[in-house]
Formats: C-alpha cells, structure tokens, sequence
C-alpha cells in the first residue's frame, strides 16, 4: 500500500469545533447519500462500524462544473480497481456512486471503508476538466484508518497525527498524461483546500479541509 506523505498543518479540533463541524457534517451528509451510515468508518470483511470519521459539508463550494452531469474516471494503483462514471446529475450527488467511490477509496490493509466528503470528488472534476486530462485519476492513497496513519507516522515525519486522510477528505493522485506542477498549480488557484507538491514521491495531495499549500 503507498502511503504517501501527507498534508501539513491539519488542524486540531476543540470540543466546541467538533461539535459544530459534526453536526454540519450530519446534515449535509442525509441527503448526498441518503440510506448510507453517516460518518463511520466500516470493515469490509463484517460490516462492523468502527471508529467515526468527520465529514465536511456535503454542499459543493467549487465553481460550476461544465454540464449538467459530473463524472470521474479513478484507478486505484494498490488494489487494481476503478470507478468510472457519473456521481452527481439533475442537482444531487448520486448515493450509488458515492459508494463505490468509498469502497474504492478504502483503507484496504485495514479492510475499513469511510464515507467521503463529496467535495473533494468535485475538485477532483474540476482539476481533470481544467488540465484537459484523457486519463484517469491514479490514486496512490485515500483513506487511511487511525491505525494505518499511525504507522505512516512512523514512516516519515511528514504524516500529520490528525490527517485528512483519516477524515475521508484527503486524497493523493497523479495523472499520467499530466505533469504534477501543472495538477498542483491548477488546484491551488481553486482555493478550495490543501494542496501538497511531491514530485520526488510522484503524486499531488489534494483535502477539503483549510486552504494551505506546500
């Protein structure tokens, strides 16, 4: 599994911030994904809840995407899988598509599935549209479980402890058609959230959370 490197400066949240950004979370996560368990994260293997993961608001924020449909072609370079397709059409995310995209953006090693704040699916659109990419999005790390996190910590000292990886707002891709200053630069001109360059280890770091660039 690669793990990646991680966004900076994510955050620590009070007991008063907490609560206001769970309930924002809760309220904008019934309708994107209506009959889905708002907010835990999942074992694959058992369909057991585990720990509870903070979701953004659900509303998109961006600017508008071209068209009246959203789509997003994602391949994930650890588990072979793909998701191609419409997640977003006639004003509202499409909860079977939001699924997939969770299942897709797993913690494998862990077998824990998160539920995905919708906003980063919309960067991502917007970023794809914008450098005028054929191919799909690589993906070389979504979500990652506390326990996951915590041992990329011990890996590298730019792991952050409270990661956006762990919030289902994080994401670390590449396009292969796309150089990734060119990914970069298009997605910190969206002022939309974190934006990390790491050319060395080869893939952007895109998260909804504060906007912030390294």
């Amino acid at each position: 599994m690669h793990l990646g490197d991680d966004e900076r400066a994510a955050p620590m949240i009070g007991r008063r911030g907490f609560l206001g950004f769970a309930a924002a979370a809760v309220s904008a996560a019934i309708p994107a994904a209506s009959g889905m368990m708002t907010g835990v994260a999942t074992s694959v293997v058992t369909g057991v809840a585990t720990a509870p993961v903070l979701l953004g608001s659900g509303a998109a924020e961006a600017a508008p995407l071209a068209g009246g449909v959203r789509r997003l072609t994602l391949h994930n370079i650890n588990t072979q899988e793909r998701f191609e397709g419409v997640y977003w059409a006639d004003g509202h995310y499409k909860p079977e598509a939001l699924r997939k995209l969770d299942v897709l953006l797993r913690d494998h090693r862990a077998k824990q599935v998160c539920h995905y704040d919708p906003r980063l699916f919309d960067l991502l659109a917007r970023v794809h549209q914008s450098v005028g990419s054929d191919d799909p999005f690589e993906v070389i790390c979504g979500y990652r479980s506390r326990r996951t996190n915590a041992m990329a910590r011990r890996r590298s000292r730019g792991v952050a402890k409270e990661s956006y990886h762990t919030r289902g707002m994080a994401i670390d891709i590449r396009l292969p058609d796309t150089q990734l200053r060119a990914i970069s630069e298009t997605a910190k001109a969206m002022q939309v959230g974190g934006v990390g360059y790491y050319p060395r280890s080869g893939f952007v770091h895109l998260d909804v959370g504060p906007v912030r660039t390294w």
